[in-house]
């Protein structure tokens, strides 16, 4: 019994995941898909027939009651279908156990599985030829005794049981063989979607670095572009400043002549000033004596001369 994951089924189906599971809500009470017990679909060969029935249905123009009644129709009758579910029911408890035993396989179980597959395979083609050679041997064994005039009853019974047991033993080595073949198609699709996923998620690493590679250029360009230009107009400005500096340096130090000048000067018209005031002091108080001198000369003067007669007052006794 051939298992499909619900992305393997769609593509056998050539429809979308989606689409099945509308199918699935659609004819839940009819169409009855088993799942693991961690809750995940799977498909066998009765699933898909009945899901190409509900496709072909739908592209034939029929509406979902048509749909479900011609569902109805294929499960019947009754006793066909109770046994169909008991089967069902058998498969799918087996089914789940098989899904439950499939668990997420790291990459050395990966490779040791890989290897023991190839070690069962060695082993299945070792049997072979082990049978092959035997097979040789009994029927030289065979013709040996035909030479020898074994009867033909004998002959035929013979060759019956090694015909028989070929069957058989073929039978029972096609059967490991097909057993072993699904095992290793269902461990090479794990390793496959492994790979796929690791190598999609590789890329998407690589693009995701690849991008931020890019901005942290371009970030790194801008930058320096903004520093060279600030380092430009950093040097420009230092220059300027330092001229600046120079300038004002000169302009201090005249400055400072200046005003050295100016307080030299400044001093020396004081001194001037002081000395001239002093001599005009002196002058004033030189000129105040010579004065009180002249009105003390006055004043002892008048005090010392006679009073004087006046001449015309004869004239009037």
């Amino acid at each position: 019994m051939n298992i499909y994951s619900i992305h393997e089924a769609s593509q056998k189906l050539t429809t979308s995941p989606k689409t099945l599971k509308q199918w699935e809500n659609k004819f839940k009470e009819i169409l009855i898909i088993p799942r693991t017990k961690n809750g995940a679909r799977f498909y066998t060969d009765k699933e898909l027939s009945l899901l190409l029935e509900v496709k072909n249905l739908y592209k034939e123009k029929k509406n979902t009651t048509e749909v479900k009644k011609t569902l109805s129709m294929i499960l019947q009758p009754k006793e066909i279908k109770a046994e169909k579910q008991v089967e069902q029911a058998d498969s799918k408890q087996e089914l789940e156990t098989a899904a439950n035993e499939i668990q997420v396989i790291e990459p050395d179980e990966l490779v040791k599985k890989i290897d023991r597959i190839a070690e069962d395979g060695r082993q299945l083609q070792a049997l072979m030829s082990s049978l092959e050679a035997y097979k040789q041997d009994f029927l030289h064994e065979v013709k040996q005794e035909i030479r020898n005039g074994i009867k033909q009853e004998v002959l035929e019974s013979i060759t019956t049981e090694i015909q028989a047991g070929k069957s058989e033993t073929i039978e029972k080595l096609s059967t490991a063989f097909s057993e072993h073949q699904e095992a290793a198609k269902e461990d090479i699709e794990q390793i496959s979607e492994l790979v796929h996923t690791s190598n999609q998620k590789t890329t998407e690493d690589y693009t995701a670095i690849k991008h931020n590679i890019k901005k942290l250029s371009d970030l790194s360009k801008a930058e320096r572009k903004t520093y060279s230009k600030q380092w430009t107009a950093s040097t420009t400005s230092t220059k300027e400043i330092k001229t600046m500096m120079e300038h004002l340096s000169k302009s201090n130090t005249e400055i400072n002549k200046t005003v050295e000048q100016l307080h030299k000067n400044d001093r020396i018209l004081m001194e001037a000033l002081h000395t001239e005031r002093e001599q005009m002091n002196k002058e004033i108080k030189d000129r105040e004596k010579s004065f009180q001198e002249l009105v003390q000369s006055f004043r002892q003067t008048a005090v010392a001369e006679p009073p004087k007669k006046t001449w015309w007052k004869i004239w009037h006794k």
